[in-house]
C-alpha cells in the first residue's frame, strides 16, 4: 500500500531527515504535533543525547515532535507505540491492548489525539480498523 503525503508532510519529513539523518517511513501532522514513523533501531539517533536532536527538530518545525519506530510485525509495532502495554491481542482487523490504569490518560491523549494517531498508523501499515484499550 502506498501512502500519499500532503505538501506540508513532505516538508516536515525533509526537515526531520536533514536534522536527524534518519529515514522517515511515515508522517502524520495535527494542529499541535508532528508524528514520525522511523526505521527500526534508529530512535536513539533521532532523539540524540539528552533529546538534543529531537528538540532541534521541534524548534525548526514549531510543533511537538513524537517518534515511533516501525516494526515489520503488528505486535512489535503496537508495543513500540505503547511501551507500557502488558499484552496485545490481535484479531482480523482489530487490536486490543492491555495497559495499566495509571497510563491510560497518557496513551489516549488530550481529546483522544494520541490514540487516533496510533490508529491511523496501524490502518496505513497493517489495515487495522480498530484499536481498543483495556
Amino acid at each position: 500500500m502506498s501512502i500519499k503525503f500532503q505538501t506540508q508532510n513532505i516538508r516536515d519529513i525533509c526537515v526531520f531527515e536533514r536534522v536527524t539523518k534518519v529515514h522517515v517511513k511515515d508522517c502524520i501532522r495535527d494542529e499541535n504535533s508532528v508524528y514520525f514513523m522511523i526505521e527500526t533501531g534508529k530512535s536513539g539517533l533521532a532523539i540524540g543525547k539528552n533529546g538534543a536532536v529531537i528538540k532541534a527538530v521541534s524548534r525548526v518545525l514549531g510543533k511537538t515532535v513524537k517518534v515511533f519506530e516501525f516494526a515489520g510485525d503488528l505486535e512489535t509495532m503496537v508495543k513500540n507505540m505503547v511501551p507500557t502495554a502488558k499484552s496485545v491481542e490481535i484479531s482480523k482487523d482489530s487490536v486490543t491492548v492491555t495497559i495499566p490504569n495509571s497510563d491510560r490518560s497518557v496513551v489516549i491523549g488530550r481529546s483522544g489525539r494520541n490514540i487516533k494517531i496510533m490508529k491511523e498508523f496501524l490502518k496505513r501499515h497493517f489495515k487495522i480498523n480498530y484499536l481498543r484499550l483495556r
